[in-house]
């Protein structure tokens, strides 16, 4: 006999009901009563607690009761459980952070919310915009941002309260709200979704900062390497003329008889002197261009990338084993712009000077060009950024691995 593939459901209430205990009977389930609602209340406390949000709870609290052999509610039950749970232990953190916090940080984060008299936008706003394509002004924007949040003396806060799903999770709240609508919400949720937003927006800020730095020395070096290029592209249509002019005269000079005698007036009578001066200029001129022309090219741009370097210097960071040398030039550019010393020290680190910066370095007394010798510190640290060799541990990043 075949078995039957479909059961027909039973069309009194009664009989339905009787099928229905009798199958959670045989499969050992139990009805979601009170008492397991209380139990799964307690679940869902310590897994909000630990960080989970309740879009995840969902699924996860099905499965809790399905491996406890207990009949699902319906989704929206399940739902409102969740909500009403997390909401509870969501104000009991927000609490917790609001009492961390100073005075001083709440008026900083009140004065954040607010378009200062002169100004179309919020520092709030400002914040969380992209940043722009990069230059010196842009970059000298975003570092007096983070030096804000710096002064603010946001790590003072203990972050390690929170788990960092959680903070994530807040701060993309946060984010998606414009100041108007933060203003709105009660002082605990207000100030919590706040710092959580300033401690992650630093380390993006760090983040957009490298990435600004790497387009800038990038774009500067294309525009050095095409300014050379132009250079040596027209200073070739001399250079052939006048290695032309060279080789006559030496091949004029070579041909003269071995006895015969040569004033130099007498000379210079049969060979063109102010040709042969222009072309031995042309010649040492474009030498100069073949040897330097590059790192002359990127030392007059090195008054501009300074405006902001110095400032940008000045971030918290930190090397990896092999990098020594360069978080020393670091720390010397940094007590030479606080005046702790005058002047370079002839043992400063070198090995990170690139070779089109080695005929610049030092000047005929042998002294150390600050300006060459700091522009390979900025070439160098682009490099280590991306390399993982430097690094900023409070970035996100660009953190140590």
């Amino acid at each position: 006999m075949s078995p039957s593939l479909t059961v027909a459901i039973p069309e009194r209430e009664a009989t339905y009901l009787k099928h229905r205990k009798n199958i959670l009977k045989y499969l050992k389930f139990h009805r979601f009563d009170n008492d397991v609602q209380i139990q799964l209340q307690h679940w869902i406390e310590q897994g909000a607690r630990n960080g989970i949000l309740p879009g995840s709870l969902l699924p996860q609290a099905e499965i809790y009761l399905l491996n406890k052999q207990i009949l699902l509610p319906g989704v929206s039950v399940l739902e409102r459980l969740i909500i009403r749970v997390c909401s509870e232990v969501h104000s009991e953190v927000f609490e917790k952070i609001y009492k961390q916090l100073s005075p001083e940080l709440r008026q900083f984060i009140d004065h954040l919310l607010i378009v200062p008299e002169g100004k179309q936008l919020s520092l709030f706003y400002q914040l969380k915009e992209y940043p722009p394509a990069s230059s010196i002004s842009s970059i000298q924007s975003y570092l007096n941002h983070y030096q804000i949040l710096e002064d603010a003396g946001i790590e003072k806060f203990d972050a390690y309260m929170l788990e960092p799903c959680f903070a994530d999770y807040l701060f993309k709240l946060t984010k998606r709200y414009s100041a108007k609508d933060i203003k709105k919400f009660g002082e605990h949720k207000r100030y919590a979704l706040m710092i959580c937003f300033l401690l992650e927006i630093r380390k993006i800020l760090l983040d957009h900062l490298v990435t600004m730095h790497d387009q800038y020395i990038t774009e500067m070096c294309r525009e050095s390497r095409n300014a050379y290029e132009k250079k040596h592209k027209e200073g070739r249509k001399c250079h052939k003329k006048a290695v032309d002019i060279i080789i006559n005269t030496a091949d004029f000079l070579l041909q003269l008889p071995e006895k015969q005698l040569f004033t130099r007036e007498s000379l210079l009578k049969q060979i063109d002197e102010i040709k042969l001066r222009k072309s031995l200029a042309d010649l040492q001129r474009f030498k100069k261009i073949e040897e330097c022309g590059y790192g002359d090219s990127l030392m007059a741009r090195y008054p501009s990338m300074r405006k902001y370097f110095a400032e940008f210097i000045h971030l918290q960071f930190s090397a990896a084993h092999g990098s020594e040398s360069l978080m020393d030039a670091i720390c010397i550019i940094r007590k030479i712009d606080s005046g702790i010393i005058k002047n370079l020290p002839q043992n400063v680190p070198t090995s990170f000077v690139p070779k089109e910066l080695k005929k610049a370095l030092k000047d005929s007394k042998g002294n150390i060009n600050r300006n060459a010798w700091e522009m390979s510190v900025a070439l160098a640290i682009k490099d280590a950024l991306r390399s993982g060799n430097l690094y900023l541990s409070q970035s996100k990043s660009h953190i140590f691995f």
